[in-house]
């Protein structure tokens, strides 16, 4: 009973955390790798067929899978 009590405690202050940090803009969350004038430069070049996805990957020094989730995937920033 004590251990689940104290566990509902932190759980508790860890929600009350969270919400006083995301009031004072504090919790953003995961921040994307690379600023929208970068994706979007990327969207263009690759569409105009300028460079090839792994260039692009060596080129901004990240994963082919993030250049592949900026062209293929929702046109939105984060």
């Amino acid at each position: 009973m004590v251990a689940e009590f104290e566990a509902n405690l932190g759980h508790l202050r860890t929600r009350e955390g969270m919400e006083l940090a995301k009031k004072n803009g504090k919790l953003k969350g995961k921040q994307p790798k690379l600023p929208e004038p970068a994706r979007r430069s990327i969207r263009r070049r690759y569409a105009a067929g300028e460079v090839s996805l792994a260039d692009l990957a060596t080129e901004y020094s990240v994963g082919r899978s993030t250049i592949h989730r900026i062209i293929h995937g929702p046109e939105t920033s984060r």
